[in-house]
């Protein structure tokens, strides 16, 4: 493999945003407030309406 692709798969990862409960793949955040984010199951337990919060 390149050291360009290397660098670009590297920075995907770290585009990602992460979930801030148990830090896997985040799918939503908090209106608003894109830096609060959360995978489904967090999201779930969290906030009993799924309405607060929108897709990334």
């Amino acid at each position: 493999m390149s050291i360009k692709r290397e660098v670009k798969k590297e920075e995907k990862k770290l585009m990602q945003k992460s979930c801030v409960v148990c830090n896997k793949k985040a799918e939503l955040c908090m209106r608003g407030l894109p830096e609060n984010t959360y995978c489904k199951e967090c999201a779930k337990q969290y906030f009993k309406l799924l309405s607060y919060l929108e897709k990334l």
